[in-house]
């Protein structure tokens, strides 16, 4: 697991230690892209993205490119959905989903 903020880290430290698992996950403080860089070949089972929306693109695409992954292993992507308008939305231009934003923030 990545973590940008080292508070959050040492959190999840603790929980990792108390787990009968912990020995099992691999705790990187820093960010995020900077780290994938460093996890390439096929080594990971499981990754779960839970990262700047915005990126995630990028994010698989280098996941992708660096073979993170080993064959058969699960990629989970935390908040895809939106309302359940995630396909609706990349028919949408930058201007409209903005609009369309700040139309349901404000709901």
């Amino acid at each position: 697991t990545v973590e940008k903020d080292e508070g959050n880290a040492e959190i999840a430290r603790r929980h990792f230690d108390d787990s009968p698992y912990g020995h099992l996950i691999e705790l990187k403080v820093g960010d995020g892209m900077e780290a994938l860089r460093g996890m390439e070949g096929g080594q990971y089972d499981v990754v779960f993205l839970d990262a700047n929306k915005k990126q995630y693109a990028n994010y698989l695409r280098l996941m992708l490119d660096l073979d993170v992954l080993r064959v058969g292993g699960l990629l989970i992507v935390d908040n895809v959905m939106w309302k359940g308008r995630v396909v609706e939305l990349q028919h949408l231009s930058e201007e409209e989903r903005v609009e369309l934003s700040h139309s349901r923030q404000k709901r």
